[in-house]
């Protein structure tokens, strides 16, 4: 079975309509008139995760006609469980710190994902690549991350506003030699695994 791949360069919380197709994909990827979603937060302090789940869930709604069951796991065991029943996985944007120690707990993603929907912005879209440099400043921005590597691609997000491009191209490219995706803020490309 395929995993469908949706990759996003970052401020999903912007209103525009390149963002409105990105949370269209929730549910037009999906083949049922009622569709289960995970949201996950992981790359965001736990007190903020209500509040985001707020901002994100009427977006989803504006955008399909489907019935939705939205779903907030607690953490890495608690997604990679409910992910058997969930139709879909959203991993929202935030700080590499808070996430990046969970990867280790996530690599059975790419099997749990297999017939099933990944959405991943900025940080999300960093997880499931082979590697990436972090965008903003007060992050390591002058090292290559690992990533789970879902996708066989090198990824830098948030690209139209990134200030060192060239800098960072160079580094992962100095990384590795497999192919470079650059996503600007609210743009989104499909994959299919």
């Amino acid at each position: 079975m395929n995993i469908n791949l949706i990759l996003h360069g970052g401020a999903t919380s912007t209103n525009s309509p390149e963002n409105d197709k990105f949370f269209e994909m929730f549910t037009s990827l999906v083949e049922k008139n009622e569709v289960k979603i995970l949201m996950c937060y992981f790359s965001r302090k736990k007190d903020r995760w209500d509040d985001l789940l707020a901002r994100d869930t009427p977006k989803v709604l504006k955008n399909t006609k489907k019935k939705v069951e939205f779903y907030v796991p607690e953490n890495p065991q608690d997604l990679l469980e409910k992910l058997d029943e969930y139709d879909v996985l959203y991993v929202a944007g935030g700080k590499a710190e808070l996430i990046e120690p969970l990867y280790s707990d996530l690599e059975a993603l790419k099997i749990k994902l297999q017939g099933k929907v990944y959405l991943g912005s900025s940080m999300g879209a960093f997880m499931v690549s082979s590697n990436y440099v972090l965008s903003f400043d007060g992050q390591d921005t002058l090292n290559a991350h690992k990533g789970l590597g879902l996708l066989p691609i090198n990824c830098l997000v948030h690209w139209d506003i990134e200030k060192n491009k060239e800098e960072k191209v160079e580094m992962i490219k100095s990384t590795s030699d497999i192919p470079l995706l650059t996503l600007d803020e609210g743009e989104s490309v499909r994959f299919i695994v």
